[in-house]
């Protein structure tokens, strides 16, 4: 059975690539034995250069490798209409929703590779990408901001509140259920009724396990701001990192160079997946 695997963006420098093509990953994938799976985070932060029209030197390698690599499946959207979240909570069997096809972007990084540009109409989707993108992480700049004054009310008003006197699991039993109904009414982008949808979930969270994972790394963040970091603080990637981590539902492992946030949240998160450096990675690679 193949091993099933994203990369984090982390994992992919000049040393790294190098280390994992003298190990053989190419041919562990091309022979079933690994199976790599390309997430939309991994290509927006390895490949936010396109927006600027030129490659820097330093993704040139990285860049390669991801080509060279079969690639299993390309995953589709968390969040929009036509994304996982969404599907799942209208009740779409997951063929119609999880993945996408890739080949346009193989093609496109190909082009690019060799030195050509892209055509118009390739700019155009590119900037409304780009614009997505950026929107997206200023709302979660906003967001932290509010969770920042949030939390720090809440401190100031429970001096005793430390992370020896909270428990993860406690908060989000507590918790899960109202944020989760919270997200659907707000942060859903569906023609189908809020009411329809939160309703379907009620009934059927199992079979929503992206927007499940989500909810419980929106709480994750929330959660670890206020019990852990009580300066307070946070990792500013701290929702990029958790929307990456929804894609393990269903994979084996993620491979980071993350030492802080990320790996924490994964464990909390994903205690039955594995979080491997390029070293680990590339021991099993070896096996």
């Amino acid at each position: 059975m193949s091993y099933r695997f994203i990369f984090d963006t982390s994992a992919l420098d000049d040393k790294s690539v190098k280390d994992l093509r003298n190990t053989g990953i190419v041919s562990a994938c091309n022979s079933g034995r690994f199976a790599f799976y390309i997430t939309p985070v991994l290509l927006k932060e390895r490949l936010h250069f396109t927006a600027k029209g030129s490659m820097p030197q330093s993704a040139v390698e990285p860049i390669k490798l991801l080509m060279d690599l079969k690639w299993q499946r390309l995953f589709n959207e968390p969040g929009g209409p036509d994304g996982i979240y969404t599907k799942e909570l209208e009740g779409k069997p997951r063929a119609d929703y999880l993945f996408m096809d890739y080949q346009s972007i193989k093609n496109a990084l190909r082009l690019f590779l060799n030195g050509g540009g892209f055509t118009d109409e390739g700019k155009k989707i590119i900037a409304e990408d780009t614009k997505q993108w950026s929107a997206k992480k200023k709302a979660n700049k906003v967001a932290y901001k509010a969770m920042r004054e949030d939390v720090t009310k809440k401190l100031q008003k429970n001096k005793s509140f430390s992370r020896k006197g909270s428990n993860f699991k406690s908060f989000l039993e507590t918790n899960f259920d109202p944020t989760a109904i919270n997200k659907i009414q707000h942060s859903i982008n569906s023609t189908v009724p809020k009411e329809r949808l939160v309703d379907y979930w009620r009934t059927n969270k199992a079979r929503c396990p992206y927007f499940n994972k989500f909810v419980e790394g929106w709480l994750f963040i929330a959660w670890h701001f206020m019990a852990v970091e009580q300066e307070p603080k946070i990792d500013p990637n701290a929702y990029e990192d958790i929307e990456h981590l929804i894609y393990l539902s269903g994979l084996d492992g993620i491979v980071s160079s993350e030492k802080g946030f990320m790996k924490v949240a994964c464990k909390a998160l994903h205690p039955d997946k594995e979080f491997l450096s390029i070293e680990q990675f590339i021991l099993r690679l070896k096996r």
